[in-house]
């Protein structure tokens, strides 16, 4: 974790900008997890995409526990589009009172390099809560492509620069950029055919359209079960339980590599120090429930924890590292 809480909210970091005080009374209240009131209605979760996808997911299964815990209704609002922005627009400008969350995902850290403007400044809009859980890719090719391995990948693009094609969810995503570092570090081209979503991507690698995808293990499991697509490795920094026998990219040649996408949960900035406490500590309890981790284990994902500051160093960590991305991927969007 980076570094001691209290600390970090001493030098400012609880939140990306300004949302939490820094120390004395405040962070005592902190502590103590006292928010006197609160809820006083319905809490809403907004889940900046469609239905169904891990995110989703996430958030549904945390509405759940989280209207328990806290004694009032806590919904799931979906506000789709613009790669993330229209949901979390909406969330910047609600009321700073706790009761309109963010579910955010590496979107979030994206946005600010691949977007010529935003409607907000992700770097003092948002209020962290907590990190919920890391989703790593698996690199993927179709089963006739004669690489078995990532380091013969790599050997087959240096051989013909550019031949091969690559596939992903869109232009700027996590996938797509994800790639583009891979690419990057091992020296090596392939060309990026960007679609509109993970499952045009997937049936444009089995149709033979492209050879090669970085895909989230769930995506690619059944492909990977048919021997339809062979998993060459996961950009995690560990292996997989759901794929115990695939390398990670550092293991397979390319040493301290890790690219993994992300979920957690925030609020808009000005939220008081005691109303994210008491968020944290039910985001944190639901998060540890036995069904929550069995439902989202067979996701794919590894669950983190850490308080709103180590949240909210993560985020600027990073915008920083997608802003390198960006700049070597040649993405951009108007």
């Amino acid at each position: 974790m980076p570094g001691n809480a209290e600390a970090l909210a001493r030098r400012g970091l609880l939140a990306v900008g300004a949302g939490l005080p820094g120390a004395g009374g405040s962070c005592r209240a902190f502590a103590q997890g006292a928010a006197p009131g609160f809820p006083s209605r319905a809490v809403t979760i907004v889940v900046p995409f469609a239905p169904g996808g891990l995110a989703d997911v996430l958030a549904r299964l945390m509405a759940e526990k989280l209207s328990r815990s806290l004694g009032n209704s806590v919904v799931v609002e979906n506000r789709p589009g613009a790669g993330g922005i229209t949901g979390a627009r909406a969330v910047a400008s609600a009321a700073p009172d706790g009761h309109t969350l963010l579910l955010a995902n590496t979107n979030l850290a994206i946005n600010p390099s691949l977007y010529r403007s935003l409607p907000y400044d992700t770097a003092t809009a948002f209020t962290p809560i907590t990190l919920a859980v890391t989703v790593p890719n698996v690199i993927v090719v179709r089963a006739s492509v004669p690489a078995r391995s990532l380091a013969e990948l790599i050997a087959l693009a240096k051989a013909e620069p550019g031949r091969l094609n690559y596939a992903s969810a869109g232009n700027g995503t996590f996938p797509h950029l994800a790639m583009a570092l891979l690419l990057q570090q091992a020296g090596i081209s392939m060309t990026h055919v960007p679609y509109n979503g993970a499952a045009p991507a997937m049936t444009a690698i089995l149709a033979g359209q492209v050879e090669a995808l970085s895909s989230d293990p769930v995506g690619a499991a059944q492909q990977i079960a048919a021997g339809a697509l062979r998993p060459l490795a996961v950009t995690s920094s560990a292996r997989l339980a759901t794929l115990p026998d695939v390398p990670t990219v550092a293991e397979a040649g390319l040493p301290g590599f890790k690219a993994a996408g992300w979920q957690g949960f925030v609020a808009p900035a000005g939220t008081p120090a005691p109303v994210i406490a008491t968020l944290h500590k039910a985001f944190s309890a639901a998060l540890a429930a036995p069904d929550v981790r069995e439902r989202l284990a067979s996701q794919g994902v590894t669950f983190a924890s850490g308080s709103p500051a180590d949240f909210g160093e993560f985020l600027r960590r990073d915008m920083q590292r997608w802003k390198t991305a960006v700049a070597a991927s040649g993405a951009a969007v108007e």
